[in-house]
């Protein structure tokens, strides 16, 4: 039986509940490489919001004021 399936107005509260789960979870069992990997890119994800003005002021002249919005994956496969 659906929890919750006829009740749009609790599935805010369901879904922060769920996520608040989940990152507890994440922090407490995850193998220590992968909660400071998270830790590094969330914070990389803040400073790129605050430069951006949250994502609103992205130009040209903003990315070459700030690279480091820009993220680059040497790890991806190139074939």
């Amino acid at each position: 039986m659906p929890v919750n399936m006829n009740k749009p107005e609790r599935w805010k509260s369901d879904i922060a509940k769920s996520v608040d789960f989940y990152n507890d979870w994440f922090m407490h069992f995850a193998p220590k490489t992968y909660r400071d990997t998270r830790v590094e890119t969330t914070g990389q994800v803040v400073s790129a919001l605050k430069l951006t003005d949250n994502l609103t002021c992205i130009s040209a002249e903003s990315l070459k004021q700030n690279p480091s919005v820009l993220s680059i994956n040497s790890s991806t496969n190139s074939s």
